[in-house]
């Protein structure tokens, strides 16, 4: 492997771990509606200010044996999780777009996608402001894309963009479509506005061809997810985001590598 791929993967995997740190104060604060913006993190337990030896992600939570290094609390394995899981997103991220801003747009969005994802295990919510800033990045992540193809394909910027954002709003449309139709059908609201939202957001990135792999996607990781939540807690709702999330982030890493959208293979 040349010396400047082994460069670009050092740099995913620090800003990965970076993230992932980032990703699990977000997912703490954002549900008890606290800043993740100001403020030092914290533990949950002592409430004392947590340094940088407390933070390097995976690496303190292994040396300290999940638990607080000042109070000896326990911290539990969502911690560890979700720095994982961001990180390997963003590896996923940089094998399916290269080292390209493409790439980094969708790696920008993957610590908002992952706090989205527990937040809504956890809550039964999709946040608007993390919602709003995956679509800004959607938003960006479509220009770049578009002004990238003009060398190739001679398309318009502008033309492009339009579909994306029509797609989005189709993307919503459709699926607030069928949620009422099953809603009357089974006298219960089936489908959140939070989910719906984010339909509209999946449908600015992707572009309207992935609207079919999007939802077989959502309707296989969702049937997968909702046996499993079932075994777990057979008297409580199922939050659909985390099914239609990871269908999202599937079908951007197939889009990567350059998948046919219909099936998505």
């Amino acid at each position: 492997m040349p010396e400047s791929n082994f460069l670009e993967i050092y740099i995913v995997i620090f800003v990965g771990l970076m993230l992932g740190s980032f990703a699990t104060a977000l997912s703490w604060r954002v549900a008890r509606n606290q800043s993740w913006i100001t403020g030092r993190s914290r533990c949950s337990s002592c409430n004392t200010a947590l340094g940088f030896f407390d933070l390097v992600p995976l690496i303190s939570w292994l040396a300290f044996r999940g638990r607080c290094r000042h109070c000896k609390a326990s911290i539990g394995l969502r911690y560890p999780l979700i720095e994982a899981g961001v990180l390997a997103c963003c590896i996923a991220a940089y094998c399916a777009w290269g080292f390209t801003a493409q790439a980094f747009l969708v790696i920008a969005a993957v610590p908002f996608l992952v706090a989205m994802l527990v937040i809504d295990l956890e809550q039964m919510i999709l946040p608007d402001g993390l919602q709003g800033i995956v679509a800004a990045l959607g938003f960006a992540f479509v220009l770049t894309q578009a002004f990238t193809m003009i060398p190739v394909t001679g398309e318009a910027p502008v033309e492009n963009v339009f579909l994306h954002v029509g797609s989005g709003v189709a993307f919503a449309s459709v699926v607030w479509i069928a949620g009422k139709i099953v809603s009357f059908l089974k006298k219960k609201e089936a489908l959140g506005l939070g989910d719906v939202k984010f339909f509209a957001i999946a449908g600015l990135w992707l572009g309207g061809q992935w609207l079919p792999a999007f939802m077989v996607f959502s309707g296989i990781s969702g049937l997968i997810c909702g046996l499993a939540w079932r075994l777990k807690r057979p008297d409580q709702r199922f939050p659909f985001g985390p099914a239609l999330i990871f269908a999202f982030y599937t079908c951007l890493l197939l889009q990567g590598v350059g998948a046919k959208p219909f099936f998505g293979l």
